[in-house]
Order: C-alpha cells, then sequence, then structure tokens
C-alpha cells in the first residue's frame, strides 16, 4: 500500500511540473501578445495531466535503481539517468510521429536535463536537509 500512495505522489509531483512547464511553454508561446489570446484544446490539456502523471509515475519507478546498495551514488545516478532519458527520448520521437533528427534529440536532452535536475534534485536536497537533522540531532544527543 504504500508503493502504491507514492506512486501516486511522484504522479501528482509530476502532475506540478508538467503544468508548470506547460504554462511556460504557453507563455512562451505568444510571442509577447496577451496570455489571454492563447488557446489550448481540452484534448491536450487532458493529454498532458495523464502524461505529466504518468512521467511521475515512470520517475518513481526509476528510483528503485536507488536501492542496489552494492552500486556508488555516481552508477545510480547515471544508470537513472540514462533509463530516464532513453523513455523521453522514446516519449518524444513517439510525438514527433517517431520522425528522428537530430534537433529533436537535442532538444529532448536539454528539455530532459532540466526536468532531471528538478525532479531528482528537489529529491537530493530534501534527503540532504533530512541527513542534516538527523546529523543535528545525533550532535545533540552526545
Amino acid at each position: 500500500m504504500k508503493t502504491f500512495k507514492n506512486m501516486v505522489i511522484s504522479g501528482l509531483v509530476g502532475i506540478g511540473i508538467g503544468m508548470i512547464w506547460m504554462a511556460v511553454d504557453l507563455v512562451l508561446s505568444v510571442n509577447g501578445q496577451s496570455v489571454e489570446n492563447a488557446k489550448m484544446f481540452v484534448s491536450s490539456f487532458l493529454f498532458w495531466l495523464v502524461a505529466s502523471f504518468l512521467i511521475g509515475v515512470f520517475f518513481y519507478l526509476a528510483s528503485g535503481i536507488f536501492d542496489k546498495d552494492q552500486w556508488s551514488l555516481r552508477k545510480q545516478v547515471v544508470v537513472n539517468f540514462f533509463v530516464c532519458f532513453a523513455a523521453w527520448l522514446l516519449l518524444n520521437l513517439y510525438l514527433n510521429n517517431w520522425q528522428f533528427s537530430w534537433t529533436l534529440v537535442f532538444s529532448a536532452f536539454a528539455s530532459f536535463v532540466i526536468m532531471y535536475v528538478i525532479a531528482y534534485g528537489l529529491y537530493f536536497w530534501h534527503l540532504w536537509k533530512n541527513v542534516k537533522k538527523i546529523n543535528q540531532r545525533l550532535e545533540n544527543s552526545k
């Protein structure tokens, strides 16, 4: 049950990041015009809502790589990065009707790096804060 709860939470975080991403894309697409003139179809919104949720769930599942205690943290991050990037690239190829181009690869890579830094940057920042609190409690208990 805890795994399901964590998957749902990760999916909701994915929706949060995805909706911010979509809002930024929408603002950039108006080219200096009023944001009120921007249009989005309900079907597009719902697709990105579901896709963002699934991306969040995928990030949660891919984080299982960090449970491999025999691997160094560097190896875990590198493997996780490339597993997630492969899935992201496949999604981008699917959205572009499987039309490969180097522009698509570079664009997908840049957007993925930003998304990865946000997702795992927040995760590692939270982890660092928890470790810092634990160390302070240990220091105070001496």
